[in-house]
């Protein structure tokens, strides 16, 4: 499996939190998949609400 770094905000409420995670995937879709199910069910938002700025492979 290949490793993804992801990077952005996550808007809460009136304001923003920066994040920056690595994901382990076969695949850039699926990595950014697990990414948005990851930060929706810690941070309780909707995939709408979290904004990706960077996408690298690590």
């Amino acid at each position: 499996m290949t490793e993804y770094v992801f990077s952005g905000e996550i808007t809460q409420g009136k304001g923003t939190q920066p994040f920056e995670r690595t994901v382990e995937a076969n695949s850039m879709k699926h990595a950014k998949d697990k990414l948005y199910s990851t930060l929706c069910s810690e941070h309780s938002v909707k995939r709408s609400k979290i904004t990706v700025e960077e996408e690298n492979e690590a």
